[in-house]
């Protein structure tokens, strides 16, 4: 397993506090950064296990692929160019006896790793001086936890909106359960409200000190405000997305920087992201090679996607890469992941020139939060608060940076539709179109406009299809009858 810590790496020989939600096989698992109960004696030990919990985010099973990559081909906005990998979640022929079981405990597995630090929290002893980090290990530990419970109930129960949370969710998991025990799954309103206890116990923990890779008080805060928006708590969304914008030390990355910051590890947009390097990273399976015409190349942008970006928005320019037939053609790969190092000349150098030597796609960083989404998020609820001065104000700030002629001075131009259309471009690639979608129940229209996608692709998805959400996993549920089934499958 990828540990992008370079710490030193212990295998667990036995298992320990086994986990209830999946097979006989992942009971057994552990993160490559494990420890023995009688190995985890001091503070230090105990942030190795916390590294573990990173380490669980960046598995290609979450924040480096599947995560990202499989809920975008279900939206608008991206489309695999393959049969085989994507391709199922592409054409929505999921099941149940063939959803992967990897997007259900990955998760899950982040979610134990970080219960066990919290165990171990309570039982080491510190100096005074140790004080403020086991606070932040604390925080960290719940910023994780909760924002694992978030991923999961996004994909395998229906969004709030629906119906206020009453419908099914995931099992929420707060300690390190017996490898026999077999939860039943919670409503969506219980695993929120329990995600945001987390994240409001987190916050007063946690430093505000920025440490790339790793989250802060502002991290927590920003998933906070995006948990918020997705409960339709828009006031307090705002709130929390204000004071990051105007206290926090993070600020917009300026227009004639925005393209060539992708090829940076981390930027002042970065409140939170996923760190690969040139020696630790995802390799082949990850989504950046997924979408690297040197590598798998089959996660592409929809021409749908391309045409709404005028020719003078800076955003046109992270677009590159023609795979479309000679009549559609038009500039797919999306650049959100060239590698480290590799600015937008030097692929193109590259490209004419293999010869040219840059680094794999893999080494790029994989963003979780950034300011933008805050601007955006800040855009959303105030539009939704009915204050459409601070919608107009938040959207403008994304927009102008982008295509300054684009500003809107017009507050009847601030609309729902606008706002979206605003994620759309800035967040594309990202892992959030399918869900701003659906959550804001809006229909997914996909024409289809390339002979490299599939005519098996749907071109119209009802915001309601059973198939928003996966099915819980055959292996799952073989392990734990106690988990219902999605409706419809």
């Amino acid at each position: 397993m990828k540990n992008k810590f370079n710490i030193l790496i212990i295998i667990l020989g036995i298992s320990i506090g086994c986990f209830w939600s999946c097979s006989e096989n992942f009971l057994d698992k552990e993160s490559s950064t494990s420890l023995r109960p009688d190995q985890v004696n001091t503070l230090d030990d105990v942030n190795t296990l916390l590294n573990g919990a990173y380490d669980n985010l960046s598995s290609n099973s979450y924040y480096n692929n599947f995560y990202i990559s499989k809920n975008d081909v279900r939206g608008d906005d991206m489309l695999s160019l393959s049969s085989s990998r994507l391709g199922t979640e592409n054409r929505y022929e999921y099941e149940e006896y063939d959803s992967s079981s990897d997007m259900w405990s990955e998760p899950y597995t982040a979610i134990r790793q970080v219960n066990r630090v919290l165990e171990h929290l309570e039982k080491v002893e510190i100096s005074d001086d140790q004080e403020a980090l086991k606070n932040h290990i604390k925080g960290q530990s719940l910023t994780i936890r909760a924002l694992a419970h978030f991923d999961l109930c996004k994909m395998y129960g229906k969004p709030y909106s629906f119906d206020k949370g009453a419908s099914l969710g995931i099992p929420i998991c707060l300690k390190v359960l017996d490898w026999n025990a077999k939860k039943s799954r919670n409503t969506v309103a219980e695993v929120y409200e329990q995600i945001k206890k987390d994240l409001e116990a987190a916050i007063p923990l946690l430093s505000e000190e920025r440490e790339d890779g790793y989250l802060n008080r502002w991290g927590a805060k920003a998933l906070l405000a995006r948990v918020y928006l997705y409960m339709e708590e828009n006031g307090d969304a705002f709130d929390i997305a204000e004071d990051i914008i105007q206290h926090s030390d993070y600020s917009l990355i300026p227009r004639d920087k925005y393209v060539n910051s992708w090829a940076e590890a981390f930027t002042t947009e970065s409140i939170f992201s996923i760190s690969n390097s040139l020696v630790d990273n995802g390799g082949n399976e990850s989504i950046a090679n997924y979408a690297d015409p040197d590598g798998y190349y089959i996660l592409a942008a929809t021409k749908k996607f391309v045409d709404i970006l005028d020719d003078n928005d800076i955003r046109k320019e992270i677009l590159y890469n023609d795979y479309y037939t000679e009549k559609y053609k038009v500039k797919g790969r999306v650049l959100k992941f060239p590698g480290l190092g590799n600015t937008k000349e030097k692929i193109i150098a590259h490209d004419d020139n293999p010869k040219v030597k840059i680094n794999p796609a893999s080494t790029s960083s994989i963003p979780v939060v950034r300011l933008s989404e805050v601007y955006l998020i800040a855009a959303e609820a105030a539009l939704k608060e009915g204050s459409i001065l601070n919608a107009k104000k938040y959207l403008n700030a994304i927009i102008t940076r982008a295509n300054p002629s684009e500003e809107i001075t017009i507050d009847s131009e601030v609309t729902l539709d606008r706002v979206l259309l605003e994620r759309r471009k800035e967040l594309v690639s990202e892992g959030h179109r399918f869900f701003d979608l659906i959550r804001n129940k809006r229909d997914i229209e996909r024409p289809r406009l390339t002979k490299r996608q599939s005519s098996s692709v749907p071109t119209h998805i009802d915001y309601d299809y059973y198939k928003i959400v996966f099915p819980i996993p055959i292996s799952e549920r073989n392990a734990n009858p106690n988990l219902d089934q999605n409706e419809d499958y």
